[in-house]
C-alpha cells in the first residue's frame, strides 16, 4: 500500500471515530436544551396561573382550552418537591404517529389551598433527533471521504514529487560508478534532512569503497613482489642444487628470500597494528615520558646514523609527559626516526625539537614524487624505487588521530618537516618527572 492510501486511511479512520463521537455529544447536548427550555417555559406558564388565581379570577378564565389542568389538594396529597416533570412517548391513533409529551406539574398554596397546577406539551422525539444527527454525518462524511481521496491522488503528487525523485536518484545509485549522489533541497525540513543525510552518507561509502579498492590494489601490488621473489629464488635454489652450483651462490638466493620473508612479515604486522587501532584495542594509556623515551629512541639510532654519515641536532626539553599507550608511543618515535634516516641524504642532517606544545622532526632528503598530504595513506611511497612498503606514516596518522594530535608534513627547499602538535592533549604534558614515568622498549613498524 502507498505511503499517501495509508495516510488516507488513517485520516479517515480518525475522522471516523470523531464525528461518532461528536454525534452522541450533540445528541445528549440538543436532547438536553430541548427538554430544559420547554420545561422553564412551562413552569413559567404555571406560575402565571397560580398569580392569576391569587388575584381573585376565576383559573377557568384563565384555561380556556389552554393544555393545563388545575386540581385542588388534599392535605395528605401535598409533595415534598415544589414541582414534577414527566416526559411520556405513546402511540396517537389519530394520527398515527408515536408521539412524546412532556409534563410540567407544580404546586402552590393558594389562599390557604394546596392546588396542582400541570401543564404539559408536545416535544420532539430523541429517535427524531438522533435520525437528523446521523442523516447530516452520514453527509458531512461521504462529502469528506469524497475531498479527501481527491486530494490524496491530486495534491500529494506535488507534496511527495521531492521524496520521490530522491527515491528513483537513490535506486539508480551504485557505487561503481563512482558518481557522487547529487540531490535536490527541497522546501520541507524532513525531507531536507533526509537529503542531507544521504549525501553525506552516499559521499562516505563513494570515499570508503575507493579507498578500500585502491587499498586492495596496493595491498595486492605490494604483496605480490616479495611472493614472486621467493618463487624466482625458490627455482633459483632448486637449479643451483641440481647443477651443484657454490655455496656463495646458494646463500646469496637464501639471503633474498629471506629478505623477502621480512617484508611480507613487516606488511602484516603492520597491517594487523592498523586493524587494531582501528578496533581502538590501544584505549589504556598511561604516563609517558616523551622526553626520556625521544633521547632512548635517539641513541638506538646512533649506529645507523654514523654509518650514513648523518649529523644530528636536537633540542628536547626536559620532563615532557604525555598520556599515551607505551607500544604506539614507542612506534610512533621509532617510524618518524626510522624515515628520517632512510630517506635521507648521504651526509645529510635531522634536527629533532620537542616542546610542550609540539614534536618537529626535519631532515634533509630527495624531493617527494607525490603531495606530502598523500603519504599518509596506506601504501604511498615518497619515491616508487624506494624498498620501504608505504604504511609507516599512515601509521603514524593512524596513532596521531587516535590521540587527537595533529600531524602535519611540510617538504621545502630540500628539507622534510613533520609537525606533532600536542594541541587538545596539552592538558596532559605535565613539567617534571614522578615515579609512574615508563620509558617502554623501542619497537619499530615502516
Amino acid at each position: 500500500m502507498k505511503l499517501v492510501n495509508k495516510f488516507t486511511l488513517w485520516y479517515l479512520c480518525i475522522t471516523l471515530a470523531a464525528m461518532l463521537a461528536g454525534i452522541g455529544i450533540a445528541y445528549y447536548k440538543v436532547k438536553s436544551e430541548i427538554d430544559e427550555a420547554e420545561i422553564s417555559r412551562l413552569k413559567v406558564y404555571n406560575d402565571l396561573m397560580a398569580q392569576t388565581m391569587r388575584n381573585g379570577v376565576s383559573p377557568d378564565t384563565y384555561l380556556r382550552g389552554r393544555p393545563a389542568e388545575i386540581k385542588v389538594l388534599k392535605q395528605n396529597e401535598i409533595p415534598v418537591n415544589k414541582y414534577e416533570v414527566y416526559e411520556h412517548t405513546f402511540y396517537n391513533t389519530m394520527l398515527k404517529h408515536r408521539e412524546c409529551r412532556l409534563t410540567v406539574t407544580s404546586y402552590y398554596n393558594i389562599n390557604g389551598t394546596y392546588y396542582s397546577i400541570c401543564s404539559y406539551n408536545y416535544i420532539t422525539k430523541a429517535n427524531e433527533i438522533l435520525t437528523g444527527l446521523a442523516s447530516s454525518f452520514i453527509w458531512i462524511f461521504s462529502i469528506l471521504f469524497l475531498l479527501t481521496a481527491l486530494s490524496a491522488r491530486f495534491v500529494s503528487r506535488i507534496i511527495l514529487a521531492p521524496f520521490n525523485k530522491t527515491l528513483k536518484r537513490i535506486q539508480r545509485f551504485n557505487l561503481k560508478q563512482k558518481q557522487r549522489l547529487s540531490l535536490p533541497v527541497p522546501n520541507a525540513k524532513e525531507l531536507k534532512a533526509l537529503n542531507s543525510f544521504l549525501n553525506n552518507m552516499t559521499d562516505k561509502a563513494l570515499d570508503d569503497y575507493r579507498a578500500l579498492k585502491e587499498f586492495t590494489e596496493n595491498a595486492s601490488h605490494e604483496l605480490q613482489t616479495p611472493l614472486a621473489i621467493l618463487r624466482s629464488k625458490l627455482e633459483l635454489l632448486t637449479e643451483s642444487y641440481l647443477h651443484g652450483k657454490d655455496v656463495d651462490t646458494v646463500m646469496s638466493l637464501i639471503c633474498d628470500m629471506q629478505n623477502a620473508i621480512e617484508k611480507l612479515s613487516r606488511i602484516n604486522s603492520s597491517l594487523t597494528l592498523l586493524a587494531k587501532m582501528e578496533n581502538n584495542e590501544y584505549d589504556d594509556k598511561r604516563t609517558i615520558s616523551l622526553s626520556g623515551l625521544l633521547t632512548e629512541t635517539l641513541n638506538s639510532f646512533s649506529e645507523l646514523l654514523e654509518m650514513k654519515s648523518i649529523s644530528l641536532s636536537r633540542n628536547i626539553y626536559k620532563g615532557i609527559l604525555l598520556q599515551l599507550h607505551p607500544s604506539l608511543a614507542d612506534i610512533l618515535l621509532g617510524n618518524l626516526l626510522s624515515n628520517a634516516i632512510r630517506h635521507n641524504i648521504t651526509n645529510g642532517t635531522i634536527e629533532v625539537h620537542l616542546t610542550r606544545e609540539k614534536l618537529v622532526i626535519t631532515n634533509t632528503g630527495l624531493p617527494p614524487e607525490v603531495p606530502t598530504s598523500e603519504l599518509f595513506r596506506r601504501f604511498k611511497k615518497g619515491n616508487k624505487r624506494s624498498d620501504s612498503i608505504g604504511i609507516g606514516l599512515a601509521i603514524v596518522k593512524q596513532i596521531c588521530d587516535l590521540n587527537h594530535f595533529t600531524i602535519l608534513y611540510d617538504y621545502a627547499n630540500g628539507w622534510h618537516t613533520i609537525q606533532i602538535i600536542f594541541d587538545e592533549s596539552i592538558g596532559a604534558l605535565k613539567a617534571g618527572i614522578n615515579d609512574d614515568v615508563l620509558t617502554p622498549r623501542p619497537e619499530f613498524l615502516h
